[in-house]
């Protein structure tokens, strides 16, 4: 009696040379040719806004309370040993003046500004 190893059984488990084979190759045009109509529209967005105008929503559950921050005066090593400290995605760029949040640094940001 002839023993496979496992190895063989698998591969012969997994024959597909009686499948039918197909010779056409599929473009990057016949997965995203409909794209559009699979997107979200703002404005189905804005039409569930307007039509709940006047109801509220607690989001304090999926709010930051303190989120980490810099100031557009800290330098780029400082930003960076933050990112690095606390493994984050996104930091807030706050106006060192009155506090108002002037941007939002993310991680790619971070890589794009670096030549890695």
């Amino acid at each position: 009696m002839l023993k496979l190893s496992r190895a063989e059984r698998r591969a012969s488990e997994l024959d597909t040379t009686d499948l039918p084979v197909s010779k056409e190759i599929l473009d990057w045009i016949h997965f995203n040719s409909d794209f559009k109509s699979t997107d979200k529209s703002f404005d189905s967005v804005k039409s569930i806004a307007l039509a709940h105008e006047d109801e509220r929503m607690d989001l304090r559950p999926y709010m930051i309370e303190s989120p980490f921050v810099c100031t557009t005066t800290d330098k780029f090593q400082k930003v960076l040993d933050i990112f690095r400290a606390n493994q984050l995605r996104q930091i807030c760029v706050i106006n060192p003046v009155d506090g108002s949040l002037q941007g939002v640094i993310s991680r790619e940001d971070i890589f794009a500004y670096m030549s890695l």
